[in-house]
């Protein structure tokens, strides 16, 4: 599946594009996407839990993501869920992320993982890119935040 090669470059890309944003979870929306590109977008139809509930740290949560993308740059790419804390810190210790492969022009997808919620964190943070094929940087994505509770 191409969406494995994808991956680890969304991780970098994430990593990379979220520093500017630690610090300012009080003024950012629950969830919003990135400014969008010309060729692809992706966009949130429903996801579980809702954003901005409160999660407890150390319990095990599923999520459930229904998105909507748009492909015209690429024939194919891939969707993938890059859990996070605010500080940009991989929420998912063994490191697999749920990727989905996608074709063009358009489509709806549901994704679902299940993680911990990390103990040390204050936020927990899920970035969800539309990666087209053969492209290396990407926009647009969808970010959804939650609060995490010590109980």
């Amino acid at each position: 599946m191409r969406a494995a090669f994808v991956v680890g470059f969304v991780v970098a890309a994430i990593l990379l594009a979220g520093t500017a944003t630690v610090g300012a979870s009080d003024e950012m929306p629950w969830v919003f996407n990135a400014p969008r590109a010309e060729g692809y977008s992706i966009d949130l139809i429903s996801i579980d839990p809702a954003p901005a509930t409160p999660l407890v740290a150390g319990t095990k949560i599923d999520f459930k993501v229904s998105v909507k993308y748009y492909l015209t740059a690429a024939k194919e790419g891939a969707v993938v869920l890059v859990f996070q804390d605010e500080k940009n810190r991989s929420a998912k210790p063994d490191g697999e992320q749920v990727a989905e492969s996608v074709v063009a022009p358009e489509g709806t997808l549901t994704l679902s993982d299940s993680i911990t919620i990390p103990r040390r964190a204050r936020e927990l943070r899920l970035f969800i890119p539309l990666v087209p094929q053969g492209m290396s940087e990407t926009t647009g994505e969808i970010t959804v935040r939650w609060p995490i509770s010590k109980k």
